[in-house]
């Protein structure tokens, strides 16, 4: 429980500094504490709704902001990583709210004039595709 709250004040912490300062540097740290904590649940068997709620609000902040292409580059592994761990839970009714969010960023992305973050776009919903239909 004590990593979970050291976390949760690490976060909370890059969180207010992302908001005030949207540097590629900051979310790139914020989504390496964040891959580090859904390895570290993982290898524990600690799946709480406290912590994953933790995790989906995290990533939908993340979406809900202009990225630059680095961010892209390294969200979707961790996000591939997080449907790995825990995609039959996030795909279970209580996660409906994050994964008609998670799908309308990643559709909404997927209209980019760059051409490399619509790559990422789609790869994004093909793994939610993919957990929805081949790993339930």
């Amino acid at each position: 429980m004590l990593p979970f709250l050291i976390f949760a004040v690490i976060l909370s912490h890059f969180q207010e500094l992302w908001e005030e300062n949207l540097s590629a540097s900051v979310v790139l740290q914020v989504l390496e504490i964040l891959e580090k904590f859904i390895d570290s649940t993982t290898t524990q068997a600690l799946a709480t709704d406290l912590r994953l709620d933790c995790i989906t609000t995290t990533f939908i902040g993340f979406l809900g902001r202009s990225q630059p292409l680095p961010f892209w580059k390294a969200f979707l592994p961790i996000f591939n990583n997080l449907f790995v761990c825990y995609g039959a839970v996030l795909m279970s009714r209580e996660y409906d709210r994050f994964l008609k969010q998670v799908a309308f960023h990643l559709l909404r992305l997927g209209v980019f004039r760059n051409e490399s973050i619509r790559k990422r776009a789609v790869v994004g919903l093909q793994i939610l595709v993919r957990v929805r239909f081949f790993d339930s």
